[in-house]
């Protein structure tokens, strides 16, 4: 069956700040990552409803830089984690 996904995915293990619009930030694992959004492991109890805005950077970055961000809103969510589309075309 040939895949129907618009951005090839890349696995990647990378350590995310997630910030909710409700100012909550959590630290998540990527699984893999697109170039329209990115799939972060998480236990069901740490999970953001679908719909959820949220602004997305590296949990790790220099001392001193701002890192980068980008925006996102989650779409979905599995036992596994949960999946967030970029809803910037570009880090700011």
């Amino acid at each position: 069956m040939k895949e129907k996904r618009r951005y090839q995915r890349r696995p990647e293990s990378l350590q995310m700040s997630v910030k909710s619009n409700s100012g909550e930030t959590r630290t998540y694992t990527t699984r893999d990552v697109s170039d329209g959004g990115i799939f972060l492991f998480a236990l069901t109890t740490e999970q953001l409803p679908i719909g959820t805005e949220v602004i997305i950077s590296p949990a790790r970055h220099v001392v001193g830089i701002t890192p980068p961000t980008i925006k996102g809103r989650v779409i979905r969510s599995s036992a596994q984690g949960m999946g967030i589309e970029f809803i910037e075309p570009s880090f700011s």
